[in-house]
């Protein structure tokens, strides 16, 4: 597990724990399967430009005050490009 996926999960409170392996199992439970490898790549970015280690810009999950009473449902995940069928390499001959 990366550094930021850790600090992050803690600091959040969106997978607290006091080794990688909790915040690990944890966060397996509340990551949707479909959105575990863009939730990886959003994690790791949150925890290096915004969570940082030493000056933390925005870390705190948002209050519950202004959350909506009724959760929107998650937009189907976007194919990343590792999803994607591989380009046929046809080569086109010039005259």
């Amino acid at each position: 597990m990366d550094t930021h996926i850790f600090r992050v999960s803690n600091r959040t409170g969106l997978a607290p724990g006091k080794n990688v392996e909790e915040v690990e199992q944890k966060l397996l439970k509340v990551v949707p399967r479909d959105y575990r490898q863009n939730a990886h790549h959003w994690l790791i970015l949150h925890g290096r430009y915004i969570c940082k280690a030493r000056t933390p810009e925005r870390c705190a999950a948002p209050s519950r005050t202004s959350a909506p009473t009724s959760p929107r449902p998650l937009p189907p995940p976007r194919k990343s490009a590792l999803d994607r069928a591989p380009r046929s390499k046809a080569r086109s001959t010039g005259a």
